[in-house]
């Protein structure tokens, strides 16, 4: 199977590619890549690419393009997903999934019953790895963009996001004392343009700050009569708003 990169557009001149940093170390020294095998690169949306290596030095491999590849792989949706902060690797596989599932940001948040504790440098080194899962995600799913991870936010400044959104977005906060409505009882003329999707931690929110949000904008919703994890809440939340506005099933 041939390897998929994303490069920057200004690695792509006269129709050669360059491959540089991490994505050629990891060519050379693990994939072992040889002059005339096939790769695939992702500049950007609609510019995705197949090229043949001819030439391989110290810093770079060089490819040249062959075709330029009609690529749909980009939810019509943008997707947002708020996950407050969970303990352990749950992050990890949170992150990896929301990608496969078609996110194009992910927020983490910290809120009043966030377990986790990060410094600032520790938020930074946690971010970097979080943006890495995220790219690595991507090219394993054939996606036309990086999704990316911001530093973790505060609640207040998710309720603030909230009140300045766009009118064509929708902010969806799945919550187990909601008992009516579900994603079916939402019927929205046009169709969103943007949703995002807040998930409390492992406690879940408060009833302060669900108010906080409902009185900012936000619409409550139930998945079920199950109570979900953290870690599950966000990815059932996004295959569903996939299934019913994007581009899933």
């Amino acid at each position: 199977m041939a390897h998929r990169f994303f490069v920057t557009p200004d690695q792509i001149i006269n129709d050669k590619v360059k491959i540089l940093g991490d994505d050629y170390r990891h060519l050379v020294r693990v994939l072992r890549i040889q002059l005339g095998e096939i790769i695939f690169v992702t500049a950007g949306m609609g510019s995705t690419y197949r090229a043949k290596v001819n030439k391989i030095d110290d810093s770079k491999v060089i490819g040249e393009i062959i075709e330029k590849l009609e690529v749909n792989t980009e939810s019509p949706v943008a997707l947002t997903l708020f996950q407050g902060l969970a303990k352990g690797d749950k992050m990890d596989l949170v992150i990896q999934k929301a990608v496969e599932l078609g996110v194009t940001k992910i927020v983490p948040f910290f809120s009043e019953r966030t377990v986790v504790k990060l410094d600032v440098k520790k938020e930074e080194k946690r971010v970097e790895r979080w943006q890495r899962i995220a790219k690595e995600a991507a090219k394993q799913n054939q996606r036309e963009i990086i999704p990316t991870v911001s530093l973790p936010s505060t609640i207040n400044e998710m309720v603030e996001y909230v009140k300045q959104k766009d009118a064509t977005e929708l902010f969806l906060v799945p919550y187990e004392l909601e008992e009516k409505q579900g994603l079916k009882d939402l019927e929205i003329v046009p169709p969103p343009q943007a949703i995002s999707i807040a998930i409390g931690p492992e406690g879940g929110f408060s009833v302060p700050e669900i108010d906080q949000l409902v009185e900012a904008g936000a619409t409550t919703i139930t998945l079920g009569p199950r109570i979900l994890r953290t870690e599950t809440a966000g990815l059932v939340a996004l295959a569903l708003v996939g299934y019913k506005w994007g581009d899933l099933g």
